[in-house]
Formats: structure tokens, C-alpha cells, sequence
């Protein structure tokens, strides 16, 4: 991916200063404008994403989303996932997803989609902007079956980050991905742009995780 001309920053600073009373639900600095220009490739189709971003933010009332709202409560009982205290070797925050938890046939898919905005909402919070500002996303698939895997949420999942957090996946780890896996992998590689394919890195064992992050961090309890 081609680095970002300073004079694509400037121009779009100039046009998004020109609208600023009509954003209301995002905070725009010029991270946020690199990371659109980055992801959307020109001046023009950034701008658009960022105008549309924050419609979805004010249609979807994100603000409004937060530990203590009905779905997120639900979803959280069934320790689909976490963010950890602790970062990876890149500083970046580390959301962990204990696949085994999640159950196609028992999920609301309302819910699981206030709750995918939500853990990117928290973990986004969490970036060192000056440093690190994207994000890590750890998959574990111990235990995995067919009924763990929800291919309508997933591909949610990719189109929120794509659409509305552009850049903010910095990498994301599969850890034991069994066989089994091998026969859903092209169907959801098929939704992925070369960019995103490029920052996913499948983890045969625990202790592999070492040049990502410490496997002692890991949750026990999920």
C-alpha cells in the first residue's frame, strides 16, 4: 500500500473543516484522515466514507452503546470475547474471541451486531494513537465445530471494520484452527480484500504466538 501524500492529508482536512458542522458523531483528527486515505485510496472516496461513517454512527446511535445496554449484557454471558489488559508486542490492543463459545443456532443477530460495534468501539479507545493506533484480533478456535461458525456474523464483522473502522486491523491471529476449518477458510477469504488477507496469520500453537504476544496473557476462564 502506497504511503500517504501530505498533500491528499491537506486537501482533505480543508474539505472535512468545511463540513464540520455537519459531523456530529465522530471525532476526526489527522490519524483518522490518514487511516481513510489509506484504506479508500484518493481524496474524494475518503471523504465520502468519512460522511458515511458518521450517518452509520448516528443511525446505529453508537454512543448509546455500552457495557450496561440489554444486548451487550446478553451477548456477554456467553464469553464470546474479551479485550485484554494486557497488548501485544506492537502495543496494540488485543481482542480476544473464544470461538468455541459462540453458537450460530443461539445468537441474536441484532444483538451480536450492537456487540461486534461495541468491542471495536472499546478497543479502539484503548490505541495509543501516537503509536500504534489499530488493533489486534486473536481468533481462538480450540474446540471448534461447524456450529461455532457463523459466516453472516463474521462477514458483518469484516464489512463494519471495512466501512466505518478502516485500518484499524493491524493483525489478526487464528490460533488452532483445526481441520475442520480448511473447508470454511475460502468461502470468508473470498470476502477480503488482498490488504486485509495480507494482516491475517494462522497460528498452528499456543506457544507460536510468542512474536505476537505473551500466551501467558490468555484468558483461562472462557
Amino acid at each position: 500500500m502506497k504511503p500517504v501524500a501530505l498533500g491528499d492529508v491537506q486537501e482533505l482536512t480543508k474539505k472535512i473543516e468545511a463540513v464540520s458542522d455537519q459531523i456530529k458523531y465522530m471525532t476526526i483528527n489527522e490519524k483518522t484522515i490518514r487511516r481513510y486515505l489509506r484504506a479508500f485510496q484518493s481524496v474524494d472516496a475518503a471523504y465520502q466514507r468519512i460522511l458515511e461513517t458518521d450517518a452509520w454512527r448516528g443511525k446505529s446511535d453508537v454512543a448509546s452503546i455500552t457495557a450496561e445496554s440489554p444486548s451487550i449484557k446478553r451477548v456477554d454471558k456467553t464469553k464470546i470475547a474479551v479485550i485484554l489488559n494486557e497488548r501485544d508486542k506492537k502495543k496494540r490492543p488485543v481482542i480476544y474471541v473464544a470461538v468455541r463459545n459462540h453458537s450460530i443456532y443461539n445468537r441474536d443477530i441484532n444483538d451480536m451486531t450492537q456487540y461486534i460495534v461495541y468491542i471495536l468501539e472499546e478497543a479502539c479507545k484503548k490505541c495509543i494513537e501516537e503509536e500504534m493506533d489499530n488493533l489486534c484480533i486473536l481468533f481462538d478456535m480450540k474446540n471448534f465445530s461447524l456450529s461455532c461458525m457463523d459466516y453472516p456474523m463474521l462477514k458483518t464483522l469484516f464489512e463494519i471494520m471495512t466501512d466505518h473502522y478502516p485500518e484499524r486491523l493491524g493483525v489478526c491471529l487464528i490460533l488452532n484452527a483445526p481441520f475442520i476449518f480448511s473447508t470454511c477458510w475460502p468461502i470468508i477469504r473470498a470476502w477480503l480484500d488482498d490488504n486485509t488477507a495480507s494482516k491475517i496469520q494462522f497460528i498452528k500453537q499456543v506457544n507460536d504466538l510468542n512474536s505476537y504476544i505473551d500466551p501467558g496473557v490468555l484468558p483461562r476462564d472462557m
